[in-house]
């Protein structure tokens, strides 16, 4: 089962803060947040071995880095049709004062410049010796015209290693994980052969000086790592230095004041996006989420082949190793394969030599795209950040060229899938799609060595499934049938954190449709009827202490999650109600509007 949600990421108006209120909020925010940059701020001192300024430069620091997760963390709140996750560009000095930029440099490629302050919301944040901060952010999280398009979720690692001060040890990327995805700089006082002047160009009024980055951050002698420089070639790794200041090195001609501060995934992640009580429902929703639009898309191809709606075909998987995992354009359907990765394209099934189990509507247009999936066009974004997460398998009955899939009673003459459940195991389905949560403690879906998305890693689908769906989804495995008297492969709502959803057959073999609960609607009613009922009045009786959730109600939650229980509604789930009846709001109350529809969808789930 899916472990207890956390209570969730409240920023101000549920958006991004900006103007007065963000100033506050991230000030309250990074005072919170210093005790995780002591590990770089720590070693270092100004000149003057003033502790109180150090102090006023880590605070500005700590308040960068809260306002840039704050942004990530509500991209999407302010940038409709696109994903979370995304940090801004730095400001060159092209635009307004602050403001970042549209476009900085080529896809995936890190890049340096102020810190966009405007566009964050907050004020010129200055260190203690005056300077406005720098900032450095990672090629594959950058927003703008210039923004990826290959991954961009929590397992993504970032392009920026921190180097300590001599120069070979870690402060950040010691493994790809620990890679930071965004750094900001205190430039310090001027040193020797800089240049502050103020620019002839489109001048910073407010922060004063120029845009040229070696005019305010330094190169360290003895490691030769220049915090100025960043290299050009796409997906390719930046080092970054928290050298000893010049007060505390013997090194020859060494002039180094730089301050810094990383900024890594899980701040973004874990610690942000999954507080959001929303933001699950955009990957798992069974009304409208990735996973039900994923399913919604293969419906639509298996209900339009060229030889009518009776002729149930599903097209063929992608493998489960993609030359690139980021390359939406890998993602192909490969012959005969009945088990691994969604495929965005279903050229080869379409233009399989089977006469009329052909499909002319797929013979060019993706699988995974409109026209064919209406409404796939408010889902392709988190498509491209989080497509190695999604995986499909097809029953032997539903694939090209079997001729059961145009019988009443497919299942009857060849392989459908079961599903097992709380309540046991589930039969007759003709394929699965399933969306792999977070990463356990013993998965690694890291990059390898070389930065771009190829992936030892990401092949492997036991860092990402668990228990029989490892098995079942997996075509090499030794278990895995191959001929018509094997047993149906299972699958499990109930191994690790997987979320899964169901197509069949209905109406006696007329048509397919999707089964959000893969046949468990009956408890989706039940349970939520029993959550529902832990309302009196305006009290939630879920709540203990002053913040706790009632154990058996987030096991009843987790039921409804597991299930995938949609709702009455045709845009709220009861698992998303489930969810925002234990959110710590509605655990205060019921006065707010969400807290009322939370309750209204739970007795009404279906």
């Amino acid at each position: 089962m899916r472990e207890s949600q956390p209570l969730p990421y409240r920023p101000s108006q549920g958006g991004r803060l900006t103007g007065q209120r963000g100033a506050a909020a991230f000030l309250l925010m990074a005072l919170l947040g210093l005790a995780t940059g002591v590990l770089v701020i720590g070693h270092m001192r100004s000149v003057q071995g003033d502790t109180s300024a150090d102090g006023r430069t880590t605070l500005a620091l700590a308040q960068a880095r809260e306002a840039l997760v704050g942004y990530a963390a509500t991209y999407r709140d302010f940038h409709p049709g696109e994903a979370f996750g995304y940090l801004p560009c730095p400001d060159w000095g092209t635009g307004i004062e602050g403001q970042s930029l549209s476009n900085c440099g080529s896809v995936d490629v890190t890049v340096i410049g102020r810190l966009p302050w405007k566009s964050l919301g907050i004020p010129p944040l200055r260190d203690a010796s005056g300077e406005c901060l720098w900032y450095a952010v990672s090629g594959n999280f950058k927003t703008g015209s210039s923004k990826t398009k290959d991954l961009l979720n929590r397992d993504t690692n970032g392009l920026i290693e921190v180097m300590a001060a001599d120069g070979t040890g870690f402060v950040a990327g010691a493994s790809p994980r620990q890679r930071a995805v965004a750094v900001v700089f205190s430039p310090g006082a001027i040193l020797p052969g800089q240049d502050r002047s103020l620019a002839t160009t489109n001048p910073p009024t407010v922060c004063g000086g120029n845009y040229v980055p070696a005019n305010y951050l330094d190169s360290d002698v003895a490691s030769s790592i220049d915090n100025a420089a960043a290299p050009t070639t796409a997906n390719a790794l930046s080092q970054f230095i928290a050298a000893e200041h010049s007060d505390r090195t013997s090194a020859t001609n060494d002039a180094f004041n730089d301050q810094l501060m990383p900024v890594f995934p899980d701040e973004i992640f874990a610690q942000h996006l999954d507080q959001r009580r929303d933001f699950e429902s955009y990957l798992t929703d069974p009304l409208t989420g990735l996973l039900r639009r994923s399913a919604d898309c293969l419906l639509a191809y298996g209900n339009s082949n060229d030889g009518g709606v009776y002729r149930k075909y599903l097209p063929w998987a992608a493998q489960l190793t993609i030359p690139s995992f980021g390359n939406s354009l890998d993602y192909i359907d490969t012959d005969n394969n009945l088990s691994g990765r969604l495929p965005r394209t279903a050229f080869n099934t379409a233009n399989s030599s089977y006469g009329s189990h052909n499909n002319a509507n797929y013979k060019t247009t993706p699988l995974l795209g409109t026209p064919q999936c209406p409404g796939w066009d408010q889902t392709d974004e988190f498509w491209e950040q989080w497509k190695d997460h999604l995986f499909y398998a097809v029953a032997r009955a539903h694939q090209v060229p079997h001729h059961h899939a145009h019988s009443e009673f497919p299942c009857s003459h060849n392989e459908c899938l079961d599903v097992e459940d709380p309540d046991g195991i589930k039969t007759g389905f003709a394929a699965v799609v399933i969306f792999a949560g977070a990463a356990q403690s013993n998965q690694n879906r890291d990059n390898d060595a070389n930065p771009s998305y190829a992936s030892s890693n990401k092949a492997n689908p036991a860092n990402y499934l668990e228990g029989v769906n490892v098995t079942s989804i997996d075509p090499n495995d030794p278990s895995y049938p191959t001929n018509s008297s094997a047993p149906n492969r299972l699958f499990s709502k109930i191994a690790g954190n997987d979320s899964i959803m169901c197509l069949q057959s209905i109406n006696f073999g007329a048509r397919l449709d999707i089964d959000p609960t893969c046949g468990t609607s009956a408890r989706c009613v039940a349970d939520g009827t029993l959550l529902a009922a832990y309302r009196s009045g305006v009290k939630n009786n879920c709540r203990t202490g002053t913040s706790g959730i009632n154990s058996t109600c987030q096991t009843i939650a987790n039921r409804i999650d597991i299930n995938n229980c949609p709702g009455a509604g045709a845009t709220y789930s009861c698992e998303r109600a489930a969810r925002d009846f234990l959110s710590y709001d509605c655990l205060l109350g019921f006065a707010s509007n969400e807290c009322q529809l939370a309750h209204s969808t739970l007795t009404t789930c279906s």
